[in-house]
């Protein structure tokens, strides 16, 4: 799912389907489009679930005079459920590097023109979250997950650097969100 805006945004949209052998699910969110996916491993006797949904991140309208950078709040929630008894469990979360091929930068495309931006794993956009390569780290989660169902979120923080000259228009990028869990911590 895709909206425009005269502005500069990330949007999610979510995808799963669900896996019975220790495989991952992935979602499709767009970096100004991005995907989101689920993985699934082995907890099946204990009827360990998890499913996935994601909210946009919107950075506005950018202003390349403003001295601080552009940024923005999205998030990747994660809802597991078990049939039987409360199990404990591990949720992984990584992103693809984007249309770039790069973690860092990441580009935002708005036809031919590019328009730099990273997403991080923290509020002080110190770890770039990536696949947990090239310097990039992923999102974890060791919770116990209740029968009646366990929620986690995960914000993701956008940044995009100031001073980019760059023509208006509506800028995207795709993002592969890829969730994996497995019973045990």
């Amino acid at each position: 799912m895709k909206t425009t805006y005269d502005r500069t945004m990330v949007e999610f949209s979510s995808v799963e389907r669900r896996l019975l052998s220790p495989k991952r699910r992935t979602m499709p969110w767009s970096l100004l489009t991005l995907i989101l996916s689920i993985t699934a491993t082995p907890a099946v006797a204990l009827g360990l679930s998890c499913s996935a949904s994601t909210a946009g991140v919107a950075f506005g309208n950018y202003n390349p005079i403003n001295i601080l950078p552009a940024t923005a709040v999205g998030n990747v929630g994660v809802f597991c459920t078990v049939a039987l008894v409360s199990v404990a469990a591990q949720i992984n979360i990584s992103l693809s590097p984007g249309l770039s091929g790069s973690f860092s930068p990441r580009n935002m495309l708005s036809g031919a023109n590019q328009l730099r931006y990273n997403l991080y794993t923290n509020v002080l956009n110190t770890t770039v979250w990536g696949d947990g390569t090239s310097g990039t780290g992923i999102v974890s989660h060791n919770l116990l997950i209740a029968v009646l169902g366990t929620a986690v979120n995960s914000p993701v923080y956008g940044s995009i650097p100031a001073g980019q000259y760059v023509p208006a228009g509506s800028y995207t990028d795709t993002i592969m969100v890829t969730v994996e869990y497995h019973e045990g911590l």
